[in-house]
């Protein structure tokens, strides 16, 4: 530990933290100490620290746990925590370091994990999955677990986005007449005048439809994941909004309020008292497409459709982002990057810089 006075008459302190993984010495330094007494004190604190950490052994299989515990003590979401408990079993069966002191873990140990493992999962899942492991490690160097991070030295892959396989407008009016024989061919057609999520339009009460502004109200989803199911909130903070409807979304809604027989706009036929589960519609949706030779799409791609179609019509970003419920205008940027001229994304990108 060394002290020493900075030119400006504060102190600065600087701790010897170790070696990295390629034999470089990491140091801790603060300055700004009016007193030499004050940075001797922090000086001091932190030292201690360094020395609970060094004795503290905790594999990497500890921490994960002792963050997923955390979790449930803050309150998180059902559905984040079984996503979470996923991908933590996906390292106790792959990691080959998950029973090694965290402390001792190098950066050719994940660089092995990746290239081995997470590398054949798919694009966006991979890059979820690299930065849930840089999660854990961030966690622990917050709680004083590791004395520094190993992902400061790891570049994290970027993600491409690809052109969804969605279908043409002209594909739209071809395949609509057909689609009318579909099951749940009004739930499928207000998700492509909306954009809702299949969860928020499968939770989709009355007391949310206004008939005189002619707007939706989407303040819930159903989400069926693992062994949860059930009503929550939607997706994120911003997914809470309000949706103008167009002609033909009135027209539906309102000849299914003539015969309704449930607070849910689309309820499950063997118990009204819930709605339809959106992992049936799905199912049925795919079912659906290939028994009439139609181009496959997910159920969820009509959602895409819907953004597709308005970003053709010159629609703003920022009314879209809202309409879909993004949590920020760059998230539908870059969702869309297929569809939008590229001389665009670089003039926001741009744009960013300036705020």
């Amino acid at each position: 530990m060394v002290i020493k006075k900075k030119c400006d008459n504060n102190w600065e302190y600087c701790v010897y933290l170790g070696q990295d993984n390629n034999g470089k010495k990491k140091y801790k330094r603060k300055c700004g100490f009016k007193t030499k007494k004050a940075c001797i004190k922090e000086a001091l604190t932190f030292e201690e620290q360094k020395s609970i950490i060094k004795n503290n052994k905790k594999t990497f299989k500890d921490v994960c746990y002792v963050f997923l515990d955390d979790c449930v003590k803050r309150g998180l979401k059902p559905t984040t925590l079984i996503t979470y408990k996923r991908q933590i079993n996906f390292f106790v069966n792959n990691f080959k370091a998950i029973n090694k002191d965290i402390k001792q873990i190098k950066t050719n140990d994940i660089y092995d994990l990746i290239n081995s493992k997470i590398s054949l999962k798919k694009n966006i899942s991979r890059r979820k999955t690299i930065e849930f492991l840089k999660y854990i490690f961030t966690y622990a160097k917050k709680n004083n677990i590791i004395p520094y991070n190993v992902f400061d030295e790891i570049k994290l892959p970027k993600i491409i986005y690809t052109t969804r396989n969605i279908w043409s407008e002209q594909e739209i009016n071809k395949y609509l007449p057909i689609l009318q024989k579909f099951k749940y061919y009004d739930m499928m057609y207000l998700v492509l005048e909306t954009g809702l999520r299949k969860g928020e339009v499968c939770a989709l009460t009355w007391d949310c439809v206004d008939f005189e502004q002619n707007i939706l109200t989407v303040d819930k989803s159903y989400i069926v994941c693992g062994d949860f199911s059930g009503i929550t909130l939607p997706k994120t903070a911003t997914s809470v909004r309000q949706i103008v409807l167009l002609d033909k979304s009135i027209e539906i809604l309102k000849r299914l309020y003539k015969n309704k027989i449930s607070k849910y706009v689309f309820p499950n036929p063997n118990n009204i008292n819930m709605p339809v589960n959106p992992n049936v519609v799905s199912a049925n949706f795919k079912r659906f497409l290939r028994r009439h030779n139609i181009k496959k799409i997910r159920f969820h791609d009509l959602r895409h459709i819907h953004a597709t179609l308005l970003l053709n019509k010159n629609i703003n970003y920022k009314i879209l982002s809202k309409r879909l419920g993004h949590s920020n205008v760059s998230f539908t940027l870059q969702t869309y990057t297929h569809v939008i001229p590229e001389h665009e994304i670089q003039l926001f990108k741009n744009l960013s810089k300036i705020f």
